[in-house]
């Protein structure tokens, strides 16, 4: 989904009710903006978070891999000795 708007005095942004609807939106909430990739970024704390968890079971992840070459080379080195 992709709505245009305009950039207002003071670098407001409205952000159409389409979007606000779709992603349960509430006037008063906090939202987070960011550059990243060379794209502007908003995102609900909810969204935020949930973004946050996924970074790090994603590091959890590439962790465990790398823990698990790791122990394999040391018992391969053990084995040898």
């Amino acid at each position: 989904m992709a709505e245009t708007v305009v950039l207002g005095e003071g670098g407001r942004v409205v952000l159409p009710v389409a979007i606000r609807k779709r992603f349960g939106l509430e006037p008063g909430e906090r939202l987070t903006v960011y550059g990243k990739d060379g794209e502007i970024r908003i995102l609900s704390r909810k969204m935020a978070l949930e973004s946050l968890r996924a970074d790090i079971v994603r590091q959890r992840g590439s962790l465990a891999g790398m823990l698990g070459e790791l122990l394999a080379d040391r018992r391969k080195e053990a084995a040898g000795e």
